[in-house]
């Protein structure tokens, strides 16, 4: 199974990422679904059911208390000449990576670098999105609050990939 770690984002975010994933709608990009939005912290990709169990139970060591999130600028990896990630921007005060850290470390493995945002849509052939990042640039698109993050298993389907909650891990002092 295809695994992921990831931060769950609100739905009026998800809504109005939606909203702006319209506004780049054509053809050679796809738009991530609002249910499929979210951050992610570490990717896992293919894990088998004996590796499951100890990837959970590692993950239950992560400590974390619950920190603001805001949303803000629309930005494109690797570069606007060769796009192929739209993307919003997350800003706190590190918490988000120190929680990306946080979970590599349980994890054991090397460190990756992180980059916190939430992907809008991926983009397969040459289009030009200079007027729509030019519009949207260091917009404030929105905040929430960081409670917990999620071990997320990732289904690969005709219709684009289908996501479920494995488990999840609230952050300390959070209603679990």
């Amino acid at each position: 199974m295809r695994l992921f770690i990831a931060v769950p984002i609100p739905l009026n975010l998800k809504t109005r990422l939606e909203e702006l994933g319209n506004e780049i709608k054509q053809e050679g990009i796809k738009l991530v679904k609002p249910e499929n939005m979210h951050i992610t912290l570490k990717f896992l990709g293919e894990t088998s059911e004996e590796e499951l169990e100890a990837i959970k139970n590692r993950l239950k060591n992560v400590r974390f208390g619950n920190f603001s999130c805001r949303v803000k600028d629309i930005g494109v990896f690797p570069n606007e000449n060769y796009i192929r990630v739209v993307w919003a921007g997350s800003e706190d005060e590190g918490q988000m990576k120190s929680l990306a850290e946080a979970v590599q470390e349980s994890l054991g493995g090397k460190k990756e670098r992180f980059s916190s945002h939430i992907t809008i849509g991926r983009v397969k052939k040459k289009v030009d999105l200079k007027n729509f990042l030019e519009a949207h640039r260091g917009e404030e698109l929105g905040s929430f609050e960081v409670s917990e993050f999620r071990l997320m298993k990732s289904e690969l389907k005709k219709e684009g990939p289908e996501y479920s909650v494995v488990e999840t891990y609230p952050a300390e002092g959070a209603d679990a």
